[in-house]
């Protein structure tokens, strides 16, 4: 656990670090100890950073003291709180002071309308209610929200005055809200820190605390209290067609219905361009009428004619999908089909002579032993004829048929010895044409790589190319959208100053 003073603190790490280590470890906050008055600093700052301890002198009940005891007033004041589940993960990253919403956590809008007092004081005094808001930096709202001056009322005063909007506030599980009331001397009478997850909507009897947090025995607030979800300037039709869509459907053909019944048609009118994100402040105002046409077709052209929006139809313009059969129409892809087929011609011409050598080779071998046979068989022939003129006629037939069986027995063993040279000639020629097949599916093998391979670098060449073009036109919508924010930005400025229902300056700002 580490423990520092919040200057040191804030010296000794960035707010990264800070939020990354909270994560891990346990932080202690104290006051610096060489001071010497017991004032106080916010802990809503450290709160806002991750710390878990963050320590205060009770003995000054000022405004640091009353957050952080109404803040810890709803647990039964055990001093533990569990923080939000984005400050507690290590996976995902925030920032304290980012004036947009935090991924996974919906923005609110809070609207708070003090109506009256009841029991604030015995004493003929004025008094008035502040209503501030403490949590992220974007969200803290002090010194601006306050009803009128009742004057030497202070049992019963009705303030009944317009409601306090906080528009947008970021990250409701950090953000309280403080119910203040004052007298005329700028005297706190009561004060209600709340929590802002812990309101609900409705009208409210806030009862008030001292400055010491403890309850007064009669002292109340009857206020309106609003929250509602946050919606952006000009989503207003979209979150009122989700939210209600038979409502919104409804709406929508009720106001086509009677403008049918005028004789004219929602398709006779004409779509009057968008000047800007603020448009006229005040042809906003004067065409309240004509409210559910408009939002419903800003509520079209924001899902759909966007020109920042790139649909299906878009992307497949702008990067088109590429199949197999595309890379092997390129010429290097067909350049490379066209020499592996030579190759392989050339191996098949080649293993075609070698078939015809094999072949003339094995016709000739056969062809020199039949005739070496027949050249024995008839020399063979010439001598038993000779021998049987030499003996008489009582023998001649005898040797005849020796001479036919002596015949045979030699043709009995051509024929064997020509079936064992062809048996011979078949298991090469098989031996040949086993060795040119796999010699052949080598080759092809070594085709297939090098075509996948080639196919490879060609869609990686087009994944760069597609790249370099998808960044070419990202900077340049890039630069034409910050050229339309900043536009859009001095309307909307010149707007705001312009409007003359926003009184201070901070909302303004805001």
């Amino acid at each position: 656990m580490r423990r520092r003073t919040p200057r040191n603190l804030s010296d000794l790490l960035s707010l990264n670090e800070m939020r990354s280590y909270n994560k891990r470890q346990m932080s202690r906050i104290y006051p610096k100890g060489g001071r010497v008055d017991s004032s106080n600093y916010m802990p809503q700052i450290f709160w806002n950073a991750g710390c878990q301890m963050v320590a205060l002198n009770f003995q000054t009940p000022d405004l640091a003291m009353q957050l952080n005891q109404g803040k810890f007033e709803y647990n039964g004041s055990c001093g533990f709180l569990l923080k939000p589940d984005f400050m507690r993960r290590p996976d995902r990253m925030f920032d304290p002071f980012s004036e947009t919403p935090v991924d996974g956590v919906i923005a609110a809008t809070c609207s708070v309308q003090v109506i009256s007092g009841q029991f604030l004081s015995d004493k003929k005094i004025g008094t008035y209610v502040e209503v501030d808001m403490y949590g992220l930096p974007t969200d803290t709202i002090r010194k601006e929200f306050r009803t009128r001056m009742v004057m030497n009322n202070g049992l019963n005063p009705v303030y009944s005055g317009e409601a306090f909007v906080f528009r947008k506030v970021i990250l409701p599980d950090l953000a309280v809200l403080r119910v203040a009331v004052y007298d005329d001397n700028n005297k706190l009478i009561g004060q209600r820190i709340l929590p802002l997850d812990g309101l609900q909507s409705g009208y409210r009897h806030i009862s008030l605390r001292n400055e010491y947090n403890k309850p007064l025995s009669l002292a109340t607030v009857f206020c309106n209290i609003v929250l509602k979800t946050y919606v952006p300037d000009g989503f207003g039709a979209i979150a009122d067609a989700l939210s209600d869509p038979k409502k919104f459907l409804s709406v929508c053909e009720k106001r086509t219905d009677q403008m049918r019944a005028m004789g004219i048609e929602m398709s006779d009118i004409a779509d009057v361009p968008n000047d800007g994100w603020m448009g006229s402040k005040k042809r906003k105002v004067n065409s309240a009428a004509m409210l559910p046409q408009k939002d419903s077709e800003r509520a079209r052209a924001a899902l759909g004619q966007n020109p920042f929006i790139c649909s299906k139809e878009d992307t497949s313009v702008l990067a088109p999908q590429l199949t197999i059969d595309d890379l092997k129409q390129t010429k290097t892809y067909l350049k490379l089909v066209k020499k592996q087929q030579k190759d392989v011609n050339a191996l098949k011409k080649k293993q075609a002579k070698a078939h015809a050598a094999l072949q003339s080779s094995h016709s000739a071998q056969v062809d020199r032993t039949v005739a070496q046979h027949d050249k024995e068989k008839q020399a063979l022939e010439k001598q038993l004829q000779k021998s049987i003129r030499k003996v008489s006629d009582s023998y001649s037939l005898e040797m005849s048929r020796d001479v036919d069986r002596q015949i045979k027995t030699l043709t009995s063993n051509h024929k064997s010895k020509v079936k064992d040279m062809v048996a011979a000639h078949a298991l090469e020629w098989a031996e040949m044409i086993k060795w040119q097949s796999a010699e052949e599916h080598t080759v092809r093998e070594q085709h297939v790589i090098q075509q996948c391979e080639t196919l490879r670098k060609l869609l990686l060449m087009e994944q760069e190319q597609q790249t370099l073009q998808l960044t070419l036109l990202h900077e340049r919508q890039s630069k034409e959208m910050r050229t339309n924010q900043a536009k859009t930005s001095m309307e909307s400025s010149k707007a705001i100053s312009q409007d003359k229902s926003i009184k201070n300056k901070a909302e303004r700002e805001r």
